[in-house]
């Protein structure tokens, strides 16, 4: 009878710990896409939003001016990549269009141009009856321009400038500021990520030799956390903030993973520099320093090796960039022989 009862207590033991495993997370999903578009040697093109449903790209020329931005964007393409339909936007603008979100059926981007040395920038409502400047400014390099993010469904923008950073937020016609950071600097170009529900950014504050995470929601600044080392990139899936750690002539990296609930950060070594990191849902995408891609799970640390293009060309891993379709997944671009190819990513 004490036999029996100590293999129950065993097997209920052993049960009690399976279930406290960590579960792996299903193998991601990847679709490749017909591209919407083709170019010639002169063009470029880059996603500058995603939804899960739809995209809009910029699609310019090389500027043979060498002045102001490398490139001047012609127009915008929207682009529902689930049934392949798309459509142009013509801009009528020799400005170089950085960043872009959804507004309903209105397009908001910012763009810019230089102008008598400086770097003119411009926010800019699209709609079918025409364009509208919401707001502009001049900055001295074309890494201060603003950077436009969503939050709530409601367009934001974050900006840089001599007294520290602001937060806007554009209703209509209307722009107001929301949060204000005195004192502080960006690193070499303004960059925000916003999960939906919070937003962060980087900033050394107080002469600080490594940044400073600022976690934020529509209510103000959540946290902020002082990192450790020199940072490579960093994004924001639904409950963290990662930051990958680390400077290209050094021999380790490392991943610095932020709870937006608890801030209790989470450091492990990182076999490879995190470069292009984008988060959404539960995971991170990124690429290492040869393009090769991988996919980070901040809840568990697990991190594995991820095969986009199969079947386009030999070398597999080409130059990348990784976007949240905000659903969970990614839209991947990739430039294979100055040719773009697509893939959507479900995690």
């Amino acid at each position: 009878m004490k036999r029996v009862f100590l293999l129950s207590l065993l097997l209920a033991f052993s049960l009690c710990a399976c279930s406290k495993q960590p579960q792996q997370p299903p193998a991601p999903t990847v679709q490749q896409l017909p591209s919407p578009l083709t170019l010639s040697a002169e063009e470029d093109s880059l996603v500058l939003c995603c939804e899960e449903d739809r995209a809009l790209l910029a699609v310019g020329h090389r500027n043979s001016a060498l002045e102001g931005p490398l490139y001047n964007t012609d127009y915008l393409l929207r682009w529902n990549y689930t049934d392949g339909t798309s459509d142009k936007v013509p801009i009528q603008s020799q400005a170089y269009i950085t960043s872009a979100v959804f507004d309903g059926s209105d397009l908001l981007y910012l763009d810019y141009e230089s102008v008598d040395a400086r770097i003119a920038w411009s926010l800019i409502r699209y709609t079918e009856a025409g364009k509208t400047t919401l707001a502009f400014g001049q900055t001295d390099s074309y890494d201060r321009v603003p950077a436009l993010f969503t939050l709530d469904k409601q367009p934001m923008y974050l900006l840089a400038d001599d007294s520290g950073l602001s937060v806007f937020r554009v209703e209509g016609s209307e722009v107001s500021a929301v949060l204000t950071v005195p004192d502080c600097v960006m690193p070499s170009s303004v960059t925000v990520c916003s999960n939906g529900k919070q937003y962060a950014f980087l900033a050394a504050v107080n002469g600080s030799p490594h940044f400073t995470v600022f976690i934020c929601d529509g209510s103000g600044i959540l946290r902020q956390k002082d990192l450790s080392k020199p940072v490579t990139t960093f994004a924001i899936t639904d409950d963290y903030v990662v930051c990958g750690l680390g400077t290209p002539d050094a021999d380790a990296f490392s991943c610095e993973s932020i709870p937006i609930g608890s801030g209790n950060t989470t450091t492990a070594d990182s076999a490879t520099p995190m470069w292009r990191l984008a988060g959404s849902g539960n995971s991170c995408l990124y690429v290492d320093g040869n393009f090769a891609p991988y996919i980070f799970y901040p809840n568990t640390q697990q991190t594995d090796t991820l095969t986009i293009n199969r079947d386009t060309a030999a070398y597999q891993n080409w130059p990348t960039l990784f976007f949240s379709d905000g659903a969970g997944g990614y839209l991947v671009q990739m430039d294979i022989e100055n040719t773009d190819y697509f893939w959507h990513i479900t995690t």
